[in-house]
């Protein structure tokens, strides 16, 4: 089945969500403990993470918060050697997720993103994305929210006040766990149920003048825009609180809609515009010629270099059969020195030079031809006749016999030896 992941990014980290074809989506891993205030290089190198596993998605979409951060992610990405990775702007990749599972009614919403740092407010058409006025509050965050927690537990005693970086970071994160927790339930307690840590009741008490502060910024929006919104959608990880929705409602006076897990919809939208993307990509052009034309193409080059291949070889072949002392001109004779070769019936004859006498015919009759023969005729060496012998001279007369006459045979005489 077809996947595709999405990526936000805020001050605590870095959120993923994995979408399926059928609608379907669930957290990635989890990175916002491992780096606070992540940078547009630590967004490049998840994606590289995220990219180089077994199970890979098809697609990948990126939100980005401003202009400027969706440049330093491109630029980051490119260091990576990362491609294909669709970016959007937060409100988009929110939209993108939202659009399917809004009533039909509402043409203009409030997009309330509550993150950590604070609130950005978004006032959009729903079908085209327009926007109709933005702004954004650091009355009401999750780290404000954490202050608070952090306050109540240090003020109990339970816990010393933290010596160093390390020990900072994990109050922080002990803090967060039990704001989170109070959004389900209506108390929290240490693990051995000993010591009641905090109550929601009091927890809203502290909180509910900067949530009622972020609710009158978007009343004042909605009132300087062109359009009032038809209802608020809040999202962000601090949206979970139940004070949140409550408050909005009271101060705007209308629907207000959190979504299941509002902290990954603009990761999951981004993946949902990714998805969206890829899919109306047009395909590469394909030829329609018929798949015999586009063989023929292939073939003929080479059979034509395998037919000149084969021209050269029976070249070289011929010229290094040939006979050395075959003449130089036409009509020149062959050398009496060169052995005539045996004629042979089963081969055919290349016909003789014009300037040499045609061979003695033969009496041995040519063989039968063979009824399943190749279908072309093998040609040898050619080879050489050499001229018929000279007619035999005229017949002479006899001369008549003379008898032979013995010769006398004469002693000579001996000569004396010479005195030195």
């Amino acid at each position: 089945m077809r996947s595709s992941v999405g990526l936000s990014m805020g001050t605590c980290g870095i959120r993923t969500a994995r979408t399926t074809e059928d609608g379907a989506w669930t957290d990635g891993p989890r990175f916002d403990d491992w780096q606070l205030s992540p940078t547009a290089q630590d967004v490049a190198r998840v994606v590289r993470g995220i990219v180089d596993t077994p199970d890979a998605p098809e697609s990948l979409g990126v939100a980005c918060r401003s202009p400027e951060e969706r440049t330093e992610i491109s630029d980051a990405l490119a260091e990576e050697y990362v491609s294909d990775v669709h970016l959007i702007d937060e409100t988009g990749a929110a939209l993108a997720y939202l659009r399917p599972g809004l009533p039909s009614h509402l043409k203009t919403i409030a997009v309330f993103d509550a993150g950590d740092s604070g609130v950005d407010v978004n006032i959009v058409d729903v079908e085209s994305g327009r926007s109709y006025g933005s702004t954004r509050t650091t009355a009401m965050s999750g780290a404000a929210f954490d202050v608070v927690v952090r306050e109540h537990i240090l003020g109990l005693g339970i816990v010393r006040a933290p010596q160093s970086r390390d020990e900072d970071s994990a109050l922080t994160a002990f803090c967060r766990g039990i704001k989170e927790a109070l959004s389900s339930h209506l108390t929290t307690s240490t693990p051995d149920g000993e010591h009641i840590l905090l109550e929601r009741h009091i927890f809203e008490l502290s909180i509910a003048r900067s949530t009622e502060e972020a609710a009158e910024t978007v009343r004042r929006l909605g009132l300087e825009a062109e359009f009032y919104p038809d209802a608020v959608v809040a999202i962000g990880g601090t949206s979970n609180i139940p004070l949140v929705r409550s408050t909005l409602e009271r101060f705007l006076q209308l629907p207000v809609i959190v979504p299941d897990k509002p902290e990954l919809v603009v990761a999951g939208g981004a993946a949902v515009h990714a998805t969206h993307i890829d899919a109306t990509r047009v395909p590469p052009l394909v030829s329609h010629r018929p798949a015999l034309a586009r063989l023929g193409m292939i073939a003929l080059p080479i059979a034509g270099v395998i037919a000149a291949i084969g021209l050269f070889t029976a070249l070289g072949s011929s010229d290094a059969n040939q006979p050395s002392s075959t003449p130089a001109n036409v009509g020149e004779a062959a050398p009496s020195t060169m052995t005539p070769a045996t004629t042979s019936t089963t081969s055919a004859t290349v016909s003789p030079s014009p300037d040499i006498p045609p061979p003695p015919p033969t009496t041995t009759a040519p063989a039968p031809a063979v009824a399943d023969s190749a279908p072309y005729v093998q040609y040898q060496q050619p080879h050489y006749y050499p001229p018929p012998p000279p007619p035999p001279p005229p017949p002479t007369v006899p001369l008549p016999q003379i008898p032979g006459v013995q010769m006398p045979v004469i002693p000579l005489p001996v000569l004396p030896r010479l005195p030195f």
